[in-house]
C-alpha cells in the first residue's frame, strides 16, 4: 500500500510540476529560434460552421477587416449541415473573396476540413472557429513563421473573455495559462504536441487529411512532425473567445476532447513512435498520463485509508479530505465564487472527472466525431481596439 501511494503521489506531482521544469530545461538546451520574416504567402482561411447564426455576421466582418493583402487571402466557409440562417447571413455579406462550401448532411468538423482543404488554393491553410475574433495582425504573425523552411504547422494563442463570471471560466483561464507555458517550451524544440483548432496554420502541401474520428488539433501536429517538419507556437497570433460559463458545457466539451485524445493515441500509435524519445516523453507526460491522473488519485486516496495508523499518513489523509472538501465548496459556489482556494480545487476535480467519463466513453465506443457547441461561448467577445470587432456587434448581456 505504501508503494502504491508514494508511486502514484510522486507520479502525479511530476506530471503537474516536474514535467514543466524538465521541459523548460530541455528547451533551453536543445531549443532554437525560428527564422521569422514578414512574408505574405497566399492564405486560405477555412472556417467550419454548424448553425452559427448568432456569431457568423461578426465573424465575417472580423475577417474582412484583417490586415492582410486582399489578393492573397481566400476565405472559405465550410458549412456542416446547417439548419438555421447561417448560410443566408453569409450570402447577405458575401463578396468576391468568400467561398461557401455547403452540404446538407452533418459529417463532423474534421471531415468538413478535409473537404475544404481539397478546394483551397492558398500556400498556407489557416483554420479558425466561427466564434473566434482575430486580432488585426493575427494572420501576419502566424505566417511569418513559415519563412523558415523547417516549419510545417503553427498554432496561435487563444485568449478568453468573461472569465470573471464564475469558477468555470476562472478555472479555464488558469488552465490555459499553464498550458501556454508548456506550449512555449515545446515550441522551442519544434515539437508542439497539441495545437488549438481555433487558430492554427499548416502548409497546404503537408495537410495529412486525418481520420474524422481524431481531433484535428491532435492529429495534424503529430502527422506534420512525422513528415520531418517543426510544429510551433506563436503567442503573438491571437484570437479571442468567450469562456464557457456553464458547468455542463465545460464538462461535455472536455469529455469530448479527452475521448478523442484517447482514440487518437490508439489509432495513431505507430505514428507516435516516429516522434522519437523526446516527442514520446512530451506526449506521455503532457497528455496521456495526465488523462490517467484520476486513476492515480483514486489509488492515493484508497491506499491512504489503509495506512491511517501512522501520523504521516493520517495527516496526508486530512490534507486530501480538505482538498476535496474545498472542491465541493467550489462546486456549490460555482456561479459566484471568486476565491481561488475553492475554484482551483473545483476545476482540478472537474477536469479529472471528465477524464474518467472520457475513459468510459472510449470503452463503450461512443462516437466523438460530431458534437454540440457550447452555447454560452457564442456571445460577442469583449471589444478591444486591437481586435477586428464589427461596430454593430452588441455587448453581451
Amino acid at each position: 500500500m505504501q508503494f502504491l501511494l508514494w508511486f502514484s503521489l510522486i507520479l502525479v506531482a511530476f506530471i503537474y510540476f516536474g514535467y514543466p521544469v524538465v521541459i523548460f530545461v530541455i528547451a533551453r538546451i536543445l531549443g532554437k529560434e525560428v527564422n521569422k520574416s514578414d512574408i505574405t504567402p497566399s492564405v486560405s482561411l477555412i472556417i467550419p460552421v454548424h448553425n452559427e447564426e448568432k456569431v457568423i455576421d461578426q465573424k465575417i466582418q472580423n475577417i474582412l477587416q484583417l490586415d492582410y493583402p486582399e489578393d492573397k487571402l481566400e476565405i472559405i466557409f465550410a458549412l456542416d449541415g446547417c439548419t438555421d440562417r447561417t448560410k443566408e447571413i453569409i450570402l447577405e455579406n458575401k463578396n468576391g473573396r468568400i467561398t461557401i462550401l455547403d452540404k446538407e448532411e452533418r459529417e463532423g468538423k474534421v471531415r468538413t476540413l478535409n473537404k475544404a482543404v481539397k478546394t483551397a488554393k492558398g500556400e498556407i491553410v489557416v483554420f479558425s472557429d466561427a466564434n473566434s475574433i482575430h486580432k488585426q495582425d493575427t494572420l501576419r504573425k502566424l505566417v511569418r513563421n513559415f519563412a523558415d523552411k523547417e516549419t510545417g504547422c503553427v498554432c496561435g494563442r487563444l485568449k478568453y473573455t468573461d472569465t470573471d463570471n464564475g469558477s468555470v471560466g476562472e478555472g479555464e483561464d488558469l488552465y490555459w495559462k499553464y498550458e501556454y507555458f508548456l506550449k512555449r517550451q515545446e515550441s522551442r524544440i519544434g515539437k508542439l504536441i497539441i495545437t488549438n483548432g481555433s487558430i492554427q496554420a499548416i502548409r497546404r502541401s503537408l495537410y495529412p487529411y486525418p481520420d474524422p474520428e481524431i481531433a484535428d488539433d491532435f492529429s495534424i501536429p503529430l502527422l506534420v512532425q512525422t513528415q520531418g517538419y517543426r510544429v510551433l507556437y506563436e503567442p503573438q497570433a491571437v484570437v479571442r473567445e468567450v469562456a464557457t460559463q456553464s458547468l455542463k458545457e465545460e464538462f461535455n466539451q472536455k469529455v469530448r476532447i479527452i475521448s478523442q485524445g484517447f482514440k487518437g493515441a490508439a489509432m495513431l500509435r505507430r505514428d507516435l513512435l516516429k516522434l522519437g524519445g523526446l516527442g514520446l516523453f512530451e506526449f506521455l507526460f503532457h497528455k496521456l498520463l495526465r488523462w490517467l491522473v484520476p486513476l492515480f488519485l483514486t489509488v492515493i486516496f484508497v491506499s491512504n485509508i489503509f495506512l491511517l495508523d501512522s501520523a504521516v499518513y493520517f495527516n496526508l489523509f486530512i490534507l486530501q479530505s480538505l482538498f476535496y472538501l474545498f472542491s465541493i465548496t467550489g462546486y456549490l459556489l460555482r456561479n459566484k465564487n471568486k476565491i481561488k482556494v475553492f475554484y482551483i480545487p473545483f476545476y482540478f476535480c472537474l477536469v479529472n472527472f471528465t477524464s474518467l467519463v472520457a475513459m468510459y466513453r472510449v470503452l463503450i465506443k461512443a462516437q466523438t466525431r460530431i458534437w454540440e457547441k457550447a452555447h454560452s461561448t457564442r456571445a460577442t467577445p469583449v471589444k478591444r481596439n486591437a481586435y477586428c470587432v464589427p461596430r454593430t456587434a452588441s455587448k453581451r448581456r
